[in-house]
């Protein structure tokens, strides 16, 4: 089976903001997504983002163009005012118009 690119972009952010995060990632073009409550620690240190319960962890598979307005979205909407990180891999996937 022959496979396409596509880009795994994945989200942590704080709970608050995980209905608003999944409307407008949707808005900017994601077909679907993947949503976990994780914890961990970062350079914010252990547990800073649970005030409001565990973080979430959003991930998609998107085109290059779709993964390039949500990164935009992210920096236009969230990085300043939330804990918010993303970072994107390039994966092969079969059945790329699910994508």
């Amino acid at each position: 089976m022959d496979t396409v690119s596509r880009q795994l972009v994945t989200i942590v952010a704080e709970a608050v903001v995980e209905k608003r995060l999944i409307s407008d990632i949707k808005a900017c073009g994601a077909k679907g997504y993947s949503l976990g409550h994780v914890t961990g620690e970062g350079t914010t240190g252990s547990g800073a983002l649970n005030l409001t319960g565990p973080s979430v962890r959003l991930e998609t598979v998107v085109t290059q163009e779709v993964a390039d307005r949500i990164l935009e979205m992210l920096a236009e909407r969230y990085f300043e005012t939330f804990a918010v990180v993303m970072w994107a891999s390039a994966v092969q996937v079969a059945r790329p118009q699910r994508f």
